[in-house]
């Protein structure tokens, strides 16, 4: 029998996450699913990289100190969740950056899903892309649940955010591997889950690239409406995902999607990343980026199966 879809799961440690929120989460998880579960944490310190390290020996004995400590505090985290009964390895690592560093360990160990604690970011940091959480976005090849200080529900809450209007492949399959992914996530949760759509009118979409303002009440909105849900109920063939349970918006995604999460109280938002160059990433960026800061939830990235990571 193949190993469940998001499993093992790693959880990133932030030594500034004081109330174990990813932990906690990252626990729940592993619990829900096959009971593996690994601990990772990036050790670095600049200070230890200035010129009173010049001699090479002495900067690599003071790197394996900090490693070695940071795998205690693992150990210290992982023995009572073996005592629990979860399987828990552990592994620290001195490396910087430290997006590169989780999105590395990614690619060379089996992981099913990355769980790291988000924070706030300003618009600067948005910009210049120097948060790992926004890089891990682009780069993880894993799915990548970015978690905020809110606890989950008894029963979670999901909404799979999804495009049945694809005419390609890949972005097709990717639609389903949200789904997959938010299905997953459901039952070892214990959750449920519900599905959204945001679209842009053809003249909306031509307002917004004039820089004009959104145009609204013109075309044939209803019959546009009922194609899309017919797409997506096409799409939800055989999932047993209820059709009260679907949910249509015209309107910009990282603008509606956190709206109806929180119309909905959810709890983890799914949707899909996708990899773009840098220009790009700094200009416009993307829905799952865009949107991360306006959202009350936590939010699960799915990446396509072809997806390459450019650090492999």
């Amino acid at each position: 029998m193949s190993a469940p879809l998001l499993s093992p799961v790693t959880v990133v440690h932030d030594p500034a996450d004081t109330g174990q929120v990813a932990l906690a989460k990252g626990r729940r998880l592993a619990e829900g699913l096959d009971g593996r579960l690994a601990l990772f944490s990036c050790e670095f310190d600049a200070a230890l990289e200035g010129s009173h390290f010049r001699h090479s020996e002495r900067l690599e004995a003071a790197r394996r100190t900090r490693v070695d400590a940071g795998r205690a505090s693992l150990e210290a985290l992982a023995e009572p969740l073996r005592a629990a009964g979860l399987e828990v390895s552990v592994e620290a690592v001195y490396e910087h950056p430290r997006h590169e560093s989780i999105a590395r360990h990614a690619l060379q160990c089996p992981t099913g899903a990355v769980v790291m604690r988000t924070h706030y970011h300003p618009w600067l940091d948005q910009a210049v892309l120097s948060a790992a959480d926004w890089q891990l976005i682009r780069l993880c090849p894993a799915p990548l649940l970015l978690v905020k200080q809110r606890p989950w529900s008894a029963a979670p809450r999901l909404l799979a955010a999804v495009d049945p209007g694809h005419v390609d492949d890949r972005h097709a399959r990717l639609e389903k591997d949200i789904l997959d992914a938010a299905e997953a996530l459901a039952a070892a949760l214990g959750g449920q889950v519900r599905v959204a759509h945001c679209y842009l009118s053809a003249a909306a979409l031509q307002a917004a690239q004039r820089g004009a303002a959104p145009v609204t009440g013109s075309g044939p909105a209803e019959d546009c409406v009922a194609a899309r849900r017919a797409a997506l109920v096409k799409l939800l063939d055989g999932r047993g995902i209820a059709a009260d349970h679907l949910r249509i918006a015209e309107g910009r995604p990282e603008v509606e999607l956190p709206r109806m999460a929180a119309e909905f109280d959810t709890d983890v938002l799914v949707t899909g990343g996708v990899s773009r160059g840098r220009i790009e990433q700094v200009l416009i960026g993307g829905t799952a980026e865009r949107m991360l800061d306006r959202l009350t939830c936590d939010l699960l990235v799915v990446k396509r199966a072809d997806f390459r990571c450019p650090l492999a």
